[in-house]
């Protein structure tokens, strides 16, 4: 059996092969090869160092874009994650909440953000505004999500 070799290595062969057959011989161009330090690890990456987590943010999860201060999926847990409903039918409202992330599917599609202080700040595709930003409250020992929207509507949430 042959000797295993990382993923650096791998990717430095797989750029070699690549190189080779996209501009080797007869193409004109010489493969140059890709140092394995150039690539970084897999637990570092390409110019990230290891150890720079922010508090705050779940450990292990790489550097996600801030959107409001919010680092979305990157977040540690909060009692709010989860899928919220109220309603049925035409007046059905779905909110989603994970690790920092936010998404409303109903009655229009939006997405966004939830920070510690339990702020939601959204922008919805069709250009509603009536539930972009708002502040939720957890009752009922964690069942029910009361968010009051800056718009002037109130929805009560269960949690599905």
């Amino acid at each position: 059996m042959g000797r295993r070799h990382g993923p650096a290595a791998l990717t430095v062969t797989v750029l070699a092969v690549t190189a080779a057959g996209c501009g080797g011989a007869g193409h004109g161009a010489t493969p140059t090869a890709v140092p394995p330090s150039a690539l970084g690890s897999p637990a570092t990456g390409p110019g990230r160092t290891p150890g720079t987590a922010q508090a705050g943010r779940a450990p292990g999860i790489g550097s996600a874009p801030a959107v409001n201060g919010v680092h979305p999926g990157a977040e540690r847990k909060s009692a709010a994650d989860g899928t919220w409903v109220t309603g049925t039918g035409n007046t059905r409202v779905a909110l989603y909440l994970f690790r920092g992330a936010a998404a409303l599917n109903a009655p229009y599609f939006c997405t966004g953000t939830v920070d510690a202080a339990m702020r939601i700040a959204l922008t919805c595709a069709n250009g509603a505004r009536d539930r972009t930003t708002g502040h939720a409250t957890l009752g009922a020992g964690g069942r029910i999500l009361t968010v009051a929207w800056d718009g002037g509507i109130e929805d009560v949430f269960q949690r599905k």
